[in-house]
């Protein structure tokens, strides 16, 4: 249970910085992750989602014994991440630069998750 609540605080930090970047440091962001973010609407509800994640992940962290249940749907949320930067990478949405290393990072924490859940 340590491992999973570990890897759950890590995971609240990481999600907590993005979604503060896309919210209140759109410009910052764009620079971080190599990317154009036109529409200022979308990027504040995006960074505002980010944040959501990151509370309800550390929600669980707070009480993992009692709610390790809900680390599946972490697990399903980096696993759709995963499927869809791959997708844009594969289409030629995105390039590598941008998609690569967030697509990397989900796919870390969703086999972190799905293992130290298990072992929970």
């Amino acid at each position: 249970m340590k491992a999973l609540r570990n890897t759950l605080l890590v995971f609240t930090v990481y999600t907590a910085i993005v979604g503060i970047l896309f919210l209140f440091a759109p410009r910052i962001a764009e620079s971080a992750f190599q990317t154009s973010l036109p529409d200022a609407a979308l990027t504040m509800l995006y960074g505002q989602v980010v944040l959501v994640i990151a509370f309800a992940a550390w929600l669980i962290w707070s009480d993992t014994a009692a709610l390790h249940k809900m680390v599946w749907a972490l697990v399903f949320a980096e696993a759709g991440h995963v499927v869809i930067f791959t997708w844009q990478l594969m289409n030629g949405v995105s390039t590598f630069a941008q998609v690569g290393p967030p697509m990397i990072i989900a796919a870390i924490f969703t086999v972190l998750f799905v293992a130290f859940n298990r072992k929970g």
